[in-house]
């Protein structure tokens, strides 16, 4: 389907306010320039166009890992208060249109008043932006454009990629600095090989995405999610060397907590990284180190 026809098929009679971008990890970036337009919307609805993947994927034919899973996007941008939200896929027909019929057909199918854009992003393969004649453009279909600034953290624009660089580092504490919220990740509970409740620790192992970034491995602080209800936990992120395991894991022990939770789907946030993965000589020396790192997160729990 071309991309008049996907935007016809979300035809608006009244006047819009329209932003553009991939939105991935929903930081305070991007929460503060939808959250602007809210702001700035007053008769106008607004509306936001995400792309599913990065567009640069696209043109660099790569498959980046990503901060949200496409439905947990979806939802922070709907709870911002958004009454239309197009999640369309970024291909090469896209890539190749001209920043001029990009307008257009936003125009002709949105009845597009304003773009607001953060404000070094470029539009089309001519990669027009405010500063380079994206202005004009819009004036000459009756819109117009409101550039915001970029959220900077020491003067550094706040970006995904920055972020993912510190989830992979394991820093989570900058990490939950730069999205404004607790990095999370979600899944299943699904059946492990039970190693945690032989060592009287049972864990809640973790159906993760593989399309999503997942933090170094280690062990945590976090917060899980279950039914509605918080419980402080500690998480294992890796392949547990001391029993020669060859695949990752991410497998959470829920602190107080002693439900069947298995085929739930639970959420596990993380705050703070606690230590490296590291290979025990005998199965004592790992107690003592697992029972060391859940004293030392309950001391902290104030």
């Amino acid at each position: 389907m071309n991309l008049s026809k996907i935007f016809n098929n979300h035809k608006e009679k009244r006047p819009s306010i329209v932003t553009i971008g991939t939105f991935d990890g929903m930081h305070i970036g991007h929460i503060s320039l939808i959250k602007d337009m809210k702001e700035l919307a007053d008769k106008l609805i607004p509306i936001v166009i995400s792309f599913n993947r990065p567009p640069k994927d696209v043109i660099n034919k790569k498959n980046s890992k990503m901060i949200l899973k496409l439905e947990e996007k979806k939802k922070m941008i709907k709870d911002l208060g958004i009454e239309k939200l197009i999640s369309i896929n970024f291909n090469s027909e896209i890539q190749e249109l001209k920043c001029k019929d990009f307008i257009k057909i936003l125009k002709d199918s949105l009845n597009m008043e304003v773009l607001i854009l953060g404000e070094d992003t470029l539009i089309g393969n001519d990669r027009k932006g405010y500063k380079n004649g994206l202005i004009e453009i819009l004036v000459d279909y009756g819109s117009r454009l409101i550039p915001i600034s970029n959220k900077k953290d020491n003067q550094h624009k706040i970006s995904s990629s920055q972020i993912k660089k510190s989830i992979s580092d394991g820093d989570i504490v900058k990490v939950n600095q730069l999205l404004g919220r607790n990095f999370f990740i979600s899944g299943k509970v699904i059946e492990g090989k039970r190693i945690g409740s032989t060592l009287g620790y049972p864990t809640a192992n973790i159906q993760y995405d593989n399309n999503l970034i997942i933090p170094k491995d280690g062990i945590y602080k976090t917060e899980t999610f279950v039914n509605g209800s918080a419980y402080l936990s500690a998480t294992s992120i890796g392949n547990n060397p001391t029993f020669d395991g060859a695949e990752k894991t991410i497998e959470t022990f829920i602190i107080d907590f002693n439900e069947d939770i298995y085929n739930n789907n639970i959420k596990v946030s993380f705050l703070k990284f606690i230590r490296d993965q590291k290979r025990f000589d005998d199965i004592e020396s790992l107690k003592k180190h697992m029972s060391d790192d859940i004293k030392y997160i309950v001391s902290e729990k104030g």
